[in-house]
């Protein structure tokens, strides 16, 4: 009952529409409920008028029909006919109507219901912290997000409406038998048990063999996923063949998965349908039984045969209500996984009036491990949670080792250290991604967890080396920094984008200096990620949509390393206008990026091993003074 309780609270603010739409369904089954007494009345009251016992008086529904029709005579029986007729087509017509009204009510607040929902989950999956979408696999949220979704629509946007009309048509059924007949009413409902437990057990099996079905579609999915993203590195390594076993191999585990639950409806549906055909026999031989011992008229007995139906048909129809329920009940165990998951904690209250310009950072001692499992999932991949409180400090493969260092607003700070080092974790504490384990960072003389990490990410510009673009125009990719991803010239220059501060971050990232080559200028569409841009183009564009955001911090991660040099010596001149009194981090493995910096941090091992200035740091005779030797060789060596 619980993950029906949960698929009902899906419909949110709509249920009540679902409540009239059961009240018209109910309706619409209680007058159906009419039907057998007509055809009651035709058989008793009309064909066999001359041979029916007088001393058999019709119940009182019955009656009631009498009191509205035409005295029935000898020589009036085609017009009583003709009115019976009528007064089914009225009958139907009715039932007709509010079933119609009740299947528009259901379908038309099913599709609100399930975009609300959609809505939320995708609204929540934006609030989850970065270590958690780290390690779901991007086609297993796919999957949640598309196929559960589905699965979810289609059994409130049927069966719950269906499970309320079968339920009033088999009660009202059993009840019109009951009040003339009560052994043969029992009779007729003889195998409800045995069909309730056979179904029950089919719903605990389904339930099991979906929620195996489902996995292995999220794997599917993700091979999918996974191959259609990174298709230039099949193609460039020629494991198409390969990719495509891959594929073959898990599409199998899929398949023989679901041949298992095929083969669970092959034994679950035969033995409904013949347990069924024989609750239809009982009532049939039953009620020819008491039609012959004249307890039951003849036209009674036509319309409790009906009435059996009636009742039984549900039984049948029980199967596919737990079927949908099983499978459903597991896509809702499987969304809720995701909602049940913590999300990062925004706190508006921490969203400071600034007096002066962000930018003078402070890191204390700070100590930082990943968690090795951030999201574990049981067996049954039940749950999402963090595993961080499980690691203790003697086991935790460290980051950041007790770090420290201090610059001040409108520094430019560099940032280097072999692969490995500690730099993009350094960042990722700063832009709080991660809280620090043990230590403090401070920006402007305040705790940094004291801002709001919204507010913090507004004022701090991130570039990466390896940047994301949507698959959009070039403008749109850049205006994004302003919320405007569907933008152009026209509707930027209509909205807080300007086309002027497009154009102006365009230029300073020397996206000009490609841009009229492009076939269609800044409308130009870039493809999925940028894949129609070459890797200094898109980094030009990602650095030109974070300087629009005008950011008070600039950090550009190795954000200019497929650039060549003449064109990030220009950029480099660009940013050294825009970001001058703002405080700037570059982390790259270039001397020409980094050497003209106020401070320059070299990391080892996510320990600080140096920290100076270019001159300081040549002095030093470590990391630093080895790098520029190296590099100075092969400068030397290419002009030679």
């Amino acid at each position: 009952m619980q993950k029906f309780y949960q698929l009902w609270a899906v419909l949110d603010k709509w249920k009540p529409w679902y409540l009239i739409a059961g009240v018209l369904l109910t309706f619409s089954s209680l007058v159906r409920m009419l039907e057998p007494k007509i055809i009651q009345i035709a058989v008793d009251g009309v064909v066999k008028f001359f041979a029916t016992p007088k001393n058999k008086a019709p119940d009182w529904i019955v009656r009631q029909f009498y009191k509205v029709l035409p005295s029935i005579e000898s020589n009036n029986l085609t017009w009583v006919l003709f009115c019976i007729g009528v007064l089914l087509v009225c009958i139907v017509s009715l039932k007709a109507m509010t079933s119609f009204t009740a299947n528009i009510l259901v379908a038309n607040n099913t599709e609100k219901a399930i975009k609300h929902f959609r809505d939320n989950l995708f609204a929540h999956i934006q609030t989850l912290s970065l270590s958690q979408m780290s390690q779901i696999p991007t086609g297993e949220l796919i999957q949640r997000c598309t196929g559960d979704i589905g699965t979810i629509k289609k059994f409130i946007g049927s069966q719950i409406s269906e499970l309320i009309r079968l339920a009033a048509l088999a009660i009202g059924a059993f009840a019109m038998m009951w009040f003339v007949h009560p052994t043969y009413a029992f009779i007729s409902i003889l195998l409800f048990f045995p069909i309730l437990l056979t179904s029950y057990f089919f719903f605990k099996k389904e339930q099991f063999v979906w929620e195996e079905h489902e996995q292995e579609q999220d794997k599917l999915t993700a091979i999918i996923q996974e191959n259609l993203s990174g298709i230039r590195v099949v193609k460039a390594f020629a494991e198409e063949e390969n990719e495509t076993l891959r594929f073959a191999a898990q599409n199998e585990a899929k398949r023989t998965i679901g041949v298992r639950h095929i083969d669970l409806h092959m034994v679950f549906w035969p033995l409904s349908d013949w347990l069924v055909n024989l609750q239809i026999a009982l009532s049939l031989f039953a009620g020819g039984y008491y039609s012959l011992l004249g307890e039951i008229t003849v036209g009674e007995y036509a319309s409790f045969f009906t009435y059996a139906i009636m009742v039984t048909w549900p039984m049948r129809n029980l199967g596919k209500i737990v079927s949908q329920l099983g499978m459903a009940g597991v896509a809702m165990e499987r969304i809720t996984q995701i909602l049940d998951a913590e999300v990062e904690e925004y706190d508006p209250t921490n969203t400071p009036v600034l007096t002066e310009p962000l930018g003078a950072i402070e890191f204390k001692n700070v100590w930082f491990a990943y968690p090795e499992n951030p999201i574990k999932r049981n067996a049954k991949n039940a749950s999402w949670t963090s595993d961080r409180t499980t690691q203790t400090t003697t086991n935790k493969k460290w980051a950041l080792r007790d770090v420290s260092f201090k610059i001040k607003q409108g520094d430019q700070l560099a940032i280097m250290g072999p692969t490995g080092a500690g730099k993009s974790t350094l960042i990722a504490l700063l832009l709080r991604f991660y809280e620090p384990d043990k230590g403090s960072i401070w920006m402007n003389g305040k705790p940094l967890d004291t801002y709001d990490k919204l507010f913090l990410r507004h004022h701090v510009g991130l570039v990466l080396q390896k940047p994301f673009l949507f698959s959009t125009s070039i403008l749109a990719n850049i205006a994004y920094a302003r919320n405007n991803l569907d933008g152009n010239l026209q509707l930027a220059s209509q909205t807080a984008t300007s086309s002027e501060a497009i154009i102006a971050a365009a230029k300073d990232a020397c996206v000009t200096d490609f841009i009229d080559k492009m076939s269609a200028g800044y409308d130009t569409l870039v493809g999925e990620k940028g894949v129609t841009l070459s890797g200094g183009q898109k980094q030009r564009v990602a650095l030109a949509r974070t300087l629009l955001s005008t950011p008070q911090i600039l950090i550009l991660d190795d954000a200019t390393s497929a650039v060549d040099t003449e064109t990030e010596f220009k950029i480099q001149q660009a940013l050294h206008r825009r970001m001058e009194g703002k405080t700037t981090l570059i982390i790259s493995h270039r001397l020409t990026s980094v050497q003209h910096a106020d401070q320059i941090l070299i990391l080892k091992e996510g320990a600080v091993l140096e920290f100076g200035d270019h001159a300081t740091l040549l002095k030093n005779k470590l990391f630093y003074k080895e790098v520029f030797d190296i590099q100075s060789s092969i400068k030397d060596s290419i002009q030679e």
